[in-house]
């Protein structure tokens, strides 16, 4: 499975952005039959999975609507075959269940106060289960709260998230950036999901491409600790080691490897 820092949503029935997204460089495309098509281009939108051209580099995942929408079981049909399944408002294990034909991975995106709830189950629900995503948005008008700038009012969704999908082996996506202009706050709003342990973000526009690959990277005195770490921990034969004054077991060689398996 491909690292998921970056997951670009692109409309399905907009050939120029789909055709446009082949130049560009995420971890993955979201080809989206939700949010992003118009009621009566739904089915347009669907025929033209049908002659969806692979990506050079990215994974390309299909957005289906949700599990209580009446276009779930078509979108499902019309996105056989596709690497991925994106599985909006997700609310419980048998949601999970419904989207899980064929052979395609799955990322439920958590987007209400009973989804929060059912994340664990949500996480464990599938083996192909393989990232919960967070919808802050859609999240923010179940819950009644306006979303800032500063995002405190997420931390509580986020941290159920993380540790839903972290406890299940899963990674955790954290919700778009809404604000194109931002860039400071987007790189804030990303290293915010990164400290609670998402591996990536989605996105609404190539721009925000480069600056969350940017954020989920570990800069220079990260990845110099961890290649200290290991040096020391594998010469002292994987037992205690002390390093600049910390002690070094076996959970932190762990987060070092995990550190350096992040590098560009």
């Amino acid at each position: 499975m491909t690292r998921l820092r970056s997951l670009l949503f692109v409309p399905a029935h907009d050939a120029r952005k789909i055709e446009k997204s082949r130049e560009l460089r995420p971890d993955a495309v979201v080809v989206d039959l939700e949010d992003a098509v118009e009621p009566g281009a739904k089915d347009r939108a669907r025929s033209a999975l049908a002659a969806l051209p692979a990506h050079p580099s990215a994974l390309v995942l299909v957005r289906v609507n949700g599990p209580r929408s009446a276009d779930f079981e078509r979108d499902l049909e019309a996105a056989r075959g596709a690497a991925g399944i994106v599985v909006p408002k997700c609310e419980s294990a048998a949601d999970v269940a419904r989207a899980a034909v064929g052979s395609a991975r799955l990322i439920p995106m958590i987007e209400s106060a009973a989804g929060i709830l059912a994340a664990p189950g949500i996480a464990r629900a599938s083996e192909r289960v393989v990232a919960l995503a967070f919808g802050a948005e859609d999240y923010c008008a179940d819950m009644g709260i306006r979303r800032t700038s500063g995002g405190d009012e997420l931390a509580p969704a986020r941290a159920a998230i993380a540790h839903a999908a972290r406890a299940a082996g899963r990674d955790a996506i954290d919700g778009a950036f809404m604000d194109l202009a931002d860039e400071a706050g987007l790189l804030a709003d990303a290293a915010r999901a990164r400290a609670m342990g998402f591996s990536g973000k989605l996105l609404i526009h190539p721009r925000q491409i480069e600056p969350v690959h940017r954020a989920f990277a570990p800069d220079e005195r990260d990845l110099d600790w961890a290649r200290k770490v290991l040096e020391a921990f594998e010469a002292a034969g994987g037992g205690l080691v002390v390093v600049d004054g910390r002690l070094v077991d076996a959970p932190v060689a762990a987060q070092a490897r995990r550190i350096l398996g992040r590098a560009p």
